[in-house]
Protein backbone atom coordinates (compact mmCIF):
# COMPACT_ATOMS: atom_id res chain seq x y z
CA UNK A 1 0.00 0.00 0.00
CA UNK A 2 1.50 3.32 -1.09
CA UNK A 3 2.24 5.92 1.54
CA UNK A 4 0.79 9.42 1.57
CA UNK A 5 2.55 11.87 -0.71
CA UNK A 6 3.87 15.01 0.99
CA UNK A 7 4.22 18.34 -0.82
CA UNK A 8 7.68 19.80 -0.29
CA UNK A 9 6.34 23.24 -1.16
CA UNK A 10 3.82 22.98 1.66
CA UNK A 11 6.49 22.00 4.16
CA UNK A 12 8.59 24.99 3.18
CA UNK A 13 5.84 27.41 4.18
CA UNK A 14 5.09 25.85 7.61
CA UNK A 15 6.35 27.61 10.72
CA UNK A 16 8.98 25.72 12.66
CA UNK A 17 8.49 26.25 16.41
CA UNK A 18 11.56 26.78 18.53
CA UNK A 19 9.56 25.59 21.56
CA UNK A 20 6.93 22.83 21.21
CA UNK A 21 3.45 24.00 22.16
CA UNK A 22 4.12 27.66 21.35
CA UNK A 23 1.21 28.11 18.90
CA UNK A 24 -0.75 24.91 19.48
CA UNK A 25 -0.98 22.64 22.52
CA UNK A 26 1.16 19.55 22.61
CA UNK A 27 -0.27 16.53 24.39
CA UNK A 28 2.24 14.61 26.48
CA UNK A 29 1.91 11.64 28.86
CA UNK A 30 4.06 12.01 31.96
CA UNK A 31 4.37 10.32 35.33
CA UNK A 32 2.58 12.46 37.95
CA UNK A 33 5.84 12.97 39.88
CA UNK A 34 7.27 14.94 36.94
CA UNK A 35 4.45 17.50 37.17
CA UNK A 36 3.81 20.10 39.89
CA UNK A 37 1.01 22.60 40.45
CA UNK A 38 1.62 26.34 40.39
CA UNK A 39 1.77 28.04 43.80
CA UNK A 40 -0.59 30.66 42.35
CA UNK A 41 -3.60 28.37 42.46
CA UNK A 42 -5.88 29.75 45.22
CA UNK A 43 -7.78 26.49 45.54
CA UNK A 44 -6.86 24.66 48.73
CA UNK A 45 -10.01 22.65 49.47
CA UNK A 46 -9.36 19.10 48.21
CA UNK A 47 -11.46 16.33 49.74
CA UNK A 48 -9.61 13.02 50.05
CA UNK A 49 -12.77 11.07 49.28
CA UNK A 50 -13.59 13.09 46.17
CA UNK A 51 -9.98 12.79 44.94
CA UNK A 52 -10.15 9.03 45.36
CA UNK A 53 -13.41 8.84 43.41
CA UNK A 54 -11.97 11.00 40.63
CA UNK A 55 -8.81 8.92 40.47
CA UNK A 56 -10.76 5.68 40.10
CA UNK A 57 -12.81 7.18 37.27
CA UNK A 58 -9.58 8.31 35.57
CA UNK A 59 -8.44 4.68 35.43
CA UNK A 60 -10.96 4.26 32.61
CA UNK A 61 -9.44 7.19 30.76
CA UNK A 62 -8.62 10.84 31.45
CA UNK A 63 -11.28 12.77 29.56
CA UNK A 64 -9.76 16.22 30.09
CA UNK A 65 -5.99 16.75 30.07
CA UNK A 66 -4.26 19.09 32.48
CA UNK A 67 -2.76 22.32 31.14
CA UNK A 68 0.77 23.46 31.91
CA UNK A 69 3.99 25.05 30.72
CA UNK A 70 7.59 23.95 30.91
CA UNK A 71 9.45 24.72 34.10
CA UNK A 72 11.87 26.98 32.24
CA UNK A 73 9.04 29.11 30.83
CA UNK A 74 7.37 29.34 34.23
CA UNK A 75 10.50 30.34 36.14
CA UNK A 76 11.14 33.02 33.54
CA UNK A 77 7.76 34.54 34.44
CA UNK A 78 7.92 33.93 38.19
CA UNK A 79 11.54 33.70 39.30
CA UNK A 80 10.42 34.14 42.92
CA UNK A 81 8.91 30.64 42.75
CA UNK A 82 12.08 28.87 41.64
CA UNK A 83 12.87 27.64 45.14
CA UNK A 84 9.33 26.29 45.59
CA UNK A 85 9.49 24.07 42.50
CA UNK A 86 11.27 20.73 42.74
CA UNK A 87 13.03 19.18 39.80
CA UNK A 88 10.11 18.75 37.42
CA UNK A 89 9.36 19.09 33.76
CA UNK A 90 5.92 20.74 33.76
CA UNK A 91 4.23 23.35 35.96
CA UNK A 92 0.45 23.12 35.76
CA UNK A 93 -1.84 26.11 35.26
CA UNK A 94 -5.03 24.02 35.34
CA UNK A 95 -5.84 20.51 36.47
CA UNK A 96 -4.38 20.33 39.98
CA UNK A 97 -7.32 18.26 41.20
CA UNK A 98 -6.75 15.68 38.43
CA UNK A 99 -3.04 15.62 39.24
CA UNK A 100 -3.76 15.03 42.95
CA UNK A 101 -6.30 12.32 42.09
CA UNK A 102 -3.77 10.51 39.90
CA UNK A 103 -1.27 10.55 42.78
CA UNK A 104 -3.94 9.41 45.25
CA UNK A 105 -4.74 6.18 43.39
CA UNK A 106 -1.26 5.66 41.89
CA UNK A 107 -1.92 6.19 38.18
CA UNK A 108 1.22 5.63 36.08
CA UNK A 109 0.73 8.56 33.70
CA UNK A 110 -1.05 11.88 33.46
CA UNK A 111 -2.23 13.59 30.27
CA UNK A 112 -0.97 17.18 30.02
CA UNK A 113 -1.39 19.79 27.30
CA UNK A 114 1.73 21.96 27.06
CA UNK A 115 0.59 25.53 26.33
CA UNK A 116 3.58 27.84 26.08
CA UNK A 117 1.33 30.63 24.77
CA UNK A 118 -0.14 31.21 28.24
CA UNK A 119 3.39 31.97 29.49
CA UNK A 120 3.53 35.19 27.47
CA UNK A 121 2.87 37.30 30.58
CA UNK A 122 2.18 36.94 34.28
CA UNK A 123 -1.39 38.17 33.83
CA UNK A 124 -2.05 35.73 30.98
CA UNK A 125 -0.82 32.79 33.04
CA UNK A 126 -2.79 33.74 36.15
CA UNK A 127 -5.90 34.22 34.02
CA UNK A 128 -5.50 30.63 32.80
CA UNK A 129 -5.21 29.48 36.43
CA UNK A 130 -8.31 31.34 37.60
CA UNK A 131 -10.60 30.86 34.60
CA UNK A 132 -11.00 27.12 35.04
CA UNK A 133 -11.66 27.42 38.77
CA UNK A 134 -14.07 30.36 38.48
CA UNK A 135 -16.30 28.40 36.12
CA UNK A 136 -16.56 25.47 38.55
CA UNK A 137 -19.49 25.40 40.99
CA UNK A 138 -17.45 23.80 43.82
CA UNK A 139 -14.88 26.61 43.91
CA UNK A 140 -15.69 28.48 47.13
CA UNK A 141 -16.01 32.25 47.06
CA UNK A 142 -13.14 32.97 49.46
CA UNK A 143 -10.61 31.04 47.37
CA UNK A 144 -11.95 32.81 44.31
CA UNK A 145 -11.57 36.24 45.95
CA UNK A 146 -7.98 35.45 46.96
CA UNK A 147 -7.15 34.58 43.36
CA UNK A 148 -8.80 37.76 42.11
CA UNK A 149 -6.73 39.80 44.57
CA UNK A 150 -3.57 38.30 43.07
CA UNK A 151 -4.79 39.26 39.63
CA UNK A 152 -5.49 42.79 40.86
CA UNK A 153 -1.97 43.04 42.29
CA UNK A 154 -0.45 41.96 38.97
CA UNK A 155 -2.43 44.61 37.08
CA UNK A 156 -1.40 47.34 39.54
CA UNK A 157 -4.91 47.63 41.03
CA UNK A 158 -6.58 48.17 37.65
CA UNK A 159 -9.91 46.42 38.11
CA UNK A 160 -11.01 46.95 34.51
CA UNK A 161 -7.86 45.31 33.17
CA UNK A 162 -8.03 42.50 35.73
CA UNK A 163 -11.69 41.79 34.93
CA UNK A 164 -11.04 41.89 31.17
CA UNK A 165 -8.27 39.30 31.52
CA UNK A 166 -10.89 36.91 32.93
CA UNK A 167 -13.62 37.91 30.51
CA UNK A 168 -15.70 39.38 33.34
CA UNK A 169 -17.23 42.77 34.06
CA UNK A 170 -15.82 45.25 36.56
CA UNK A 171 -18.99 44.92 38.66
CA UNK A 172 -18.60 41.14 38.85
CA UNK A 173 -14.95 41.52 39.82
CA UNK A 174 -15.68 44.15 42.47
CA UNK A 175 -18.46 42.09 44.09
CA UNK A 176 -16.28 38.99 44.42
CA UNK A 177 -13.15 40.67 45.68
CA UNK A 178 -15.21 42.60 48.24
CA UNK A 179 -15.69 39.35 50.16
CA UNK A 180 -12.14 39.70 51.44
CA UNK A 181 -13.54 42.22 53.94
CA UNK A 182 -14.98 39.25 55.83
CA UNK A 183 -13.15 38.42 59.04
CA UNK A 184 -11.27 35.14 59.42
CA UNK A 185 -14.08 33.54 61.48
CA UNK A 186 -16.58 34.52 58.79
CA UNK A 187 -14.32 33.10 56.08
CA UNK A 188 -14.25 29.89 58.07
CA UNK A 189 -18.04 29.71 57.82
CA UNK A 190 -17.74 29.94 54.03
CA UNK A 191 -15.06 27.27 53.68
CA UNK A 192 -16.93 24.87 55.99
CA UNK A 193 -20.18 25.31 54.09
CA UNK A 194 -22.11 26.99 56.92
CA UNK A 195 -22.40 30.20 54.90
CA UNK A 196 -23.20 29.52 51.26
CA UNK A 197 -25.46 32.32 49.99
CA UNK A 198 -23.45 34.90 48.06
CA UNK A 199 -25.97 37.62 48.88
CA UNK A 200 -25.52 37.02 52.62
CA UNK A 201 -21.73 37.06 52.23
CA UNK A 202 -21.90 40.49 50.60
CA UNK A 203 -24.23 41.77 53.32
CA UNK A 204 -21.95 40.61 56.14
CA UNK A 205 -18.83 41.93 54.38
CA UNK A 206 -20.37 45.42 54.30
CA UNK A 207 -20.62 45.45 58.11
CA UNK A 208 -17.84 46.50 60.48
CA UNK A 209 -15.55 43.62 61.42
CA UNK A 210 -16.78 43.47 65.02
CA UNK A 211 -20.44 43.19 63.94
CA UNK A 212 -20.23 40.48 61.27
CA UNK A 213 -20.29 37.39 63.47
CA UNK A 214 -23.00 38.86 65.74
CA UNK A 215 -25.17 39.51 62.69
CA UNK A 216 -24.71 35.94 61.49
CA UNK A 217 -25.68 34.51 64.91
CA UNK A 218 -28.76 36.76 64.98
CA UNK A 219 -29.82 35.43 61.58
CA UNK A 220 -29.35 31.85 62.77
CA UNK A 221 -31.52 32.45 65.82
CA UNK A 222 -34.21 33.98 63.64
CA UNK A 223 -34.19 30.95 61.35
CA UNK A 224 -34.48 28.63 64.35
CA UNK A 225 -37.57 30.38 65.73
CA UNK A 226 -40.76 28.32 65.26
CA UNK A 227 -42.96 29.66 62.53
CA UNK A 228 -46.49 30.65 63.62
CA UNK A 229 -49.37 28.39 62.61
CA UNK A 230 -51.64 30.36 60.25
CA UNK A 231 -54.69 28.30 61.28
CA UNK A 232 -54.19 29.23 64.94
CA UNK A 233 -53.81 32.90 64.07
CA UNK A 234 -57.04 32.92 62.06
CA UNK A 235 -58.90 31.18 64.89
CA UNK A 236 -57.62 33.71 67.43
CA UNK A 237 -58.56 36.55 65.16
CA UNK A 238 -62.08 35.21 64.69
CA UNK A 239 -62.49 34.84 68.46
CA UNK A 240 -61.43 38.45 68.88
CA UNK A 241 -63.99 39.56 66.32
CA UNK A 242 -66.70 37.53 68.05
CA UNK A 243 -65.88 39.02 71.45
CA UNK A 244 -65.97 42.54 70.04
CA UNK A 245 -69.25 41.92 68.26
CA UNK A 246 -70.77 40.49 71.45
CA UNK A 247 -69.79 43.63 73.35
CA UNK A 248 -71.85 45.68 70.92
CA UNK A 249 -68.96 47.51 69.29
CA UNK A 250 -67.81 47.33 65.67
CA UNK A 251 -64.74 45.12 65.11
CA UNK A 252 -61.62 46.69 63.59
CA UNK A 253 -63.13 50.18 63.61
CA UNK A 254 -65.53 49.85 60.68
CA UNK A 255 -69.29 50.00 60.31
CA UNK A 256 -71.13 47.43 58.19
CA UNK A 257 -73.34 49.06 55.57
CA UNK A 258 -76.01 46.62 54.34
CA UNK A 259 -78.06 47.42 51.24
CA UNK A 260 -81.76 46.64 51.85
CA UNK A 261 -82.90 43.23 50.66
CA UNK A 262 -86.19 44.70 49.38
CA UNK A 263 -87.73 48.18 49.54
CA UNK A 264 -90.12 48.55 52.49
CA UNK A 265 -91.71 51.73 51.22
CA UNK A 266 -92.61 53.20 47.93
CA UNK A 267 -89.66 53.90 45.66
CA UNK A 268 -88.59 57.52 45.72
CA UNK A 269 -85.89 59.53 44.02
CA UNK A 270 -83.63 58.89 46.98
CA UNK A 271 -83.00 55.15 47.45
CA UNK A 272 -82.11 54.41 51.10
CA UNK A 273 -78.88 52.78 52.10
CA UNK A 274 -79.03 51.19 55.56
CA UNK A 275 -76.13 52.16 57.82
CA UNK A 276 -75.13 50.48 61.05
CA UNK A 277 -76.95 47.19 60.64
CA UNK A 278 -75.08 44.69 62.80
CA UNK A 279 -75.02 40.92 63.07
CA UNK A 280 -76.48 39.27 66.11
CA UNK A 281 -73.98 37.86 68.63
CA UNK A 282 -75.68 34.52 68.11
CA UNK A 283 -74.16 34.25 64.64
CA UNK A 284 -70.92 32.26 64.97
CA UNK A 285 -69.34 33.20 61.64
CA UNK A 286 -67.20 36.34 61.62
CA UNK A 287 -65.54 37.76 58.56
CA UNK A 288 -62.21 39.52 58.29
CA UNK A 289 -62.32 43.28 58.14
CA UNK A 290 -62.53 44.32 54.48
CA UNK A 291 -60.94 47.35 52.91
CA UNK A 292 -62.86 50.59 52.82
CA UNK A 293 -65.49 50.53 50.11
CA UNK A 294 -65.13 46.79 49.52
CA UNK A 295 -68.34 44.76 49.36
CA UNK A 296 -68.13 41.37 51.01
CA UNK A 297 -69.92 38.11 50.34
CA UNK A 298 -72.35 38.92 53.14
CA UNK A 299 -73.65 41.89 51.19
CA UNK A 300 -72.33 44.80 53.25
CA UNK A 301 -69.82 47.54 52.54
CA UNK A 302 -67.17 48.57 55.08
CA UNK A 303 -67.23 52.30 55.87
CA UNK A 304 -64.36 53.52 58.07
CA UNK A 305 -65.05 56.70 60.08
CA UNK A 306 -61.66 58.24 59.34
CA UNK A 307 -62.09 57.80 55.60
CA UNK A 308 -65.82 58.52 55.15
CA UNK A 309 -67.36 61.82 54.16
CA UNK A 310 -70.33 63.34 55.85
CA UNK A 311 -73.68 62.26 54.54
CA UNK A 312 -76.72 64.42 54.15
CA UNK A 313 -80.15 63.02 54.83
CA UNK A 314 -83.22 63.82 52.85
CA UNK A 315 -84.01 66.86 55.04
CA UNK A 316 -80.57 68.38 54.43
CA UNK A 317 -79.21 67.62 57.92
CA UNK A 318 -75.70 66.23 57.93
CA UNK A 319 -75.08 62.86 59.53
CA UNK A 320 -71.43 61.70 59.75
CA UNK A 321 -70.74 58.29 58.29
CA UNK A 322 -69.67 55.84 60.94
CA UNK A 323 -71.95 57.31 63.64
CA UNK A 324 -74.94 55.06 64.20
CA UNK A 325 -78.35 56.82 64.01
CA UNK A 326 -80.48 57.03 67.11
CA UNK A 327 -82.31 53.72 67.62
CA UNK A 328 -85.95 53.69 66.65
CA UNK A 329 -88.60 51.07 66.80
CA UNK A 330 -86.99 47.68 66.65
CA UNK A 331 -88.51 44.97 64.52
CA UNK A 332 -87.34 41.73 66.07
CA UNK A 333 -87.77 38.50 64.23
CA UNK A 334 -87.86 35.09 65.82
CA UNK A 335 -84.98 32.69 65.54
CA UNK A 336 -81.41 32.61 66.76
CA UNK A 337 -80.12 34.83 63.96
CA UNK A 338 -82.37 37.81 64.57
CA UNK A 339 -81.09 41.16 63.32
CA UNK A 340 -81.56 44.54 64.93
CA UNK A 341 -82.58 47.04 62.26
CA UNK A 342 -81.51 50.66 62.46
CA UNK A 343 -83.23 53.65 60.90
CA UNK A 344 -81.90 54.12 57.36
CA UNK A 345 -79.83 57.07 56.22
CA UNK A 346 -80.79 58.13 52.71
CA UNK A 347 -78.25 58.82 49.98
CA UNK A 348 -78.49 62.43 48.75
CA UNK A 349 -79.07 61.51 45.12
CA UNK A 350 -80.52 64.94 44.42
CA UNK A 351 -77.25 66.61 45.48
CA UNK A 352 -74.50 65.66 42.98
CA UNK A 353 -71.81 67.39 45.04
CA UNK A 354 -72.65 65.36 48.15
CA UNK A 355 -72.75 62.14 46.12
CA UNK A 356 -69.35 63.02 44.65
CA UNK A 357 -67.91 63.50 48.13
CA UNK A 358 -69.16 60.08 49.17
CA UNK A 359 -67.75 58.48 46.01
CA UNK A 360 -64.35 60.11 46.60
CA UNK A 361 -64.32 58.97 50.22
CA UNK A 362 -65.43 55.40 49.59
CA UNK A 363 -63.90 54.42 46.25
CA UNK A 364 -60.31 53.93 45.19
CA UNK A 365 -58.90 56.06 42.34
CA UNK A 366 -59.06 53.07 40.01
CA UNK A 367 -62.72 52.40 40.86
CA UNK A 368 -63.58 56.09 40.46
CA UNK A 369 -61.94 56.10 37.04
CA UNK A 370 -63.97 53.03 36.03
CA UNK A 371 -67.15 54.68 37.34
CA UNK A 372 -66.45 57.79 35.24
CA UNK A 373 -66.02 55.61 32.15
CA UNK A 374 -69.35 53.87 32.78
CA UNK A 375 -71.16 57.17 33.37
CA UNK A 376 -69.64 58.68 30.21
CA UNK A 377 -70.66 55.63 28.17
CA UNK A 378 -74.21 55.80 29.55
CA UNK A 379 -74.44 59.52 28.77
CA UNK A 380 -73.26 58.89 25.23
CA UNK A 381 -75.87 56.16 24.74
CA UNK A 382 -78.62 58.45 26.03
CA UNK A 383 -77.54 61.24 23.69
CA UNK A 384 -77.56 58.87 20.72
CA UNK A 385 -81.01 57.64 21.73
CA UNK A 386 -82.34 61.20 21.84
CA UNK A 387 -80.90 61.91 18.41
CA UNK A 388 -82.59 58.84 16.95
CA UNK A 389 -85.85 59.76 18.65
CA UNK A 390 -85.83 63.32 17.30
CA UNK A 391 -84.88 62.11 13.84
Amino acid sequence: MAGQRVSLAGLATETVESVPGRSRPTLVHLPPDQVVATPLNPRQDFSEESLRELGESMRQGQLQPCVGVTRAAYVKLFPEHADQLPHCRIVMAAGERRWRAAQQVGLPTLDVHIREDIAESRVRFLAAVLTENVERSNFNYIEEAIGLQRMLDMTFNQQVEAAAALGKSKQWFNQRIGLLRLTEPMRGLVTTGKLTAFRDMRRYSALPADEQMAAWHADQRKKAEPKPNPAVEVSTEQQGHSATASAGGPANGYTAVYPPAAPEREATASAPLVVGQQRSPAEPHMEKAPHAGEQTASGYTAVYPEQAARLQDADGAESPVGELPEPGDEDETSGPASLTKKPPVKMPWSDPQAVAQIVIAKMTPADRSRLCELLAAQTEREQQGRKLHTA
